[in-house]
Parts: structure tokens; sequence; C-alpha cells
């Protein structure tokens, strides 16, 4: 359960901005869950980072998605900056991760030190982060069992190419309803995509700006698309991955990243300028 603070300025400064603040859709992806189409990574700054000031600030502004990990060793600034907010538990919609295939033991004690940091009785959606591990089997059907005792509400994966989701599937009595991988105008694995629409499996888009030498800011094309509808290359970044039924999760640090990577559900992407985007396709995804 949530730590209860006394009310506290930001507390009157989000509830007084829910009423303004931009509405991100959700979608349904397990019975009774639906999912905010963006969500708030805080896995962008160096491991242990406090990330309560950004977290506060995609609060306040009303946004409920949040993707953290147990990797990333944030939780506990996660946990202070909803508790210092004041918000309902079930008004937020919180993703986590367990390190990889480890086996039963392994992860039903990450998900204790998920929850503990948290400060919070239940995840809305728990992911493996990785597949490598000796036990995926294992970890699975701990996955499973804390699904039927709701101490989760929806299983998913996360770096999981088909080879892995063959292997889950093969065992699994709970399909996975999400797989976040690395996906942007530049760098997409539509083979993965279209076998994960098959299996009925949602696909969530992390990255989806780029990195590097792939970034889309720089991209002639991406750019035009952007002046065309007078917006931001970021925003054509994140609405060609939102037209395509996909979920996202955006590093966003700053007050006017956070508007600007969460406002594009105002205009829409023509059939050509899809297929001009779909195009830039480069460089192999490297995880």
């Amino acid at each position: 359960v949530f730590a209860v603070y006394p009310p506290s300025t930001m507390r009157l400064s989000v509830l007084a901005s829910l009423a303004a603040a931009a509405v991100i859709p959700t979608k349904p992806v397990a019975p009774g869950v639906d999912m905010p189409l963006i969500s708030l990574g805080t896995g962008g700054p160096s491991i242990g980072t406090d990330v309560s000031g950004f977290t506060a600030m995609w609060l306040e502004k009303g946004f409920k998605g949040i993707d953290t990990a147990n990797g990333y060793k944030d939780q506990p600034y996660v946990a202070k900056a909803i508790s210092e907010a004041g918000m309902d538990r079930k008004d937020l919609f919180i993703t986590t991760k367990v390190p990889g295939s480890n086996g039963y033991a392994a992860t039903v004690q990450s998900v204790q030190e998920n929850l503990q940091q948290l400060q919070t009785s239940y995840l809305d959606l728990l992911l493996i982060h990785f597949p490598q591990g000796a036990d995926m089997k294992g970890t699975w059907q701990a996955f499973e069992e804390l699904y039927a005792n709701k101490t989760v509400r929806a299983l998913g994966v996360s770096n999981f190419m088909q080879t892995d989701l063959e292997k889950l599937l093969a065992f699994a009595k709970v399909k996975p309803v999400i797989n976040q991988c690395q996906h942007n105008i530049l760098a997409h694995m539509d083979d993965l995509i279209a076998y994960c629409e098959k299996e009925g499996i949602y696909y969530e888009a992390y990255q989806p700006l780029g990195r590097g030498s792939q970034s889309i800011f720089d991209n002639p094309t991406i750019n035009q698309v952007a002046v065309a509808h007078n917006v931001s290359a970021a925003q054509v970044a994140m609405r060609w991955i939102i037209q395509q039924g996909h979920f996202v999760t955006v590093q966003a640090g700053t007050s006017d990243h956070q508007d600007v990577d969460t406002d594009v559900f105002s205009f829409k992407l023509t059939d050509d300028e899809v297929k001009q985007l779909d195009a830039l396709q480069g460089t192999a995804v490297v995880i």
C-alpha cells in the first residue's frame, strides 16, 4: 500500500491540474486492465538516479503510466513521487520488470522487492526484462501464480525475439500481453511485430526517438513531415508508433519534453507519409 503523506503543495497542484491535463488514451490488454498508450520510462538516466523530480512532473500533468524496473534501482524515487502527489493507486498504471529468466524463487524475491520499493500491494504489468537466464519455465510459473492471486494484473516480456516467444508459448498457460522492444522510425523489427500480432501480443516501443546514429531529429524526411503538420520531429516519431497500434514508453526528463511527447493525438499521418517513414528503416536494432 502506498505511504500516506500529509497534503502538500505538489498534491494540490496535481489535483488542480487534472482537469486541464492532456488525456492519454488507454487500450485493454487483459480482462479489466486498460493500459495507457504512453508511459513515462524512468530508465534513461544512469542506474540509481533520483527520478522523483520528472516523475512528479508527469503525475502533475495527470498522466498515469509509469515504466520502471528492478534493475534501474530507482523505484524508491518513483514511490516518493507517487506518495507526495497523493494520487489514488487505482489511477496509476505501474509497469516494472524482473531482471531475466532466473527461475521461480529468484522471480518471487524480485517481485517482492519491487512491491516493497514501489510501496504498493500490486503491479499493473510485470515484464521479464530480458530472456537471458537458465529457467524461463520456472520464471513464468511464478508470473502465472502472481497473476492468479492478483498481485499482478497483466503479464508480459521485454526484448524477446521470436525464438524466445516460441519457447515461452510452448508451456505458458497465461500468454504475455506485451512485448516491449526498441522500436522507432529508423529501426524496427517488422517480422517480430508480425509474429506478435499473429499471437495476439501487443508491441510496446522503447527508445521511440532513436539513439546515437539512429536519432530521428536530423532526418530530413521526418522533419519535412513535421513541418507539414506544424509539429516537432519527436511528435512525428511518436505518432508513427501510436498510429501502428503500439504502446510507447518514453524517457522525458523535462516538462516541455513531456508536453511535446504526449501531444500526438490531435493530428494523423497520411498514408503516403506513413509509407515514406516506413522506408527509412536503417541499421539493425542492437539490444
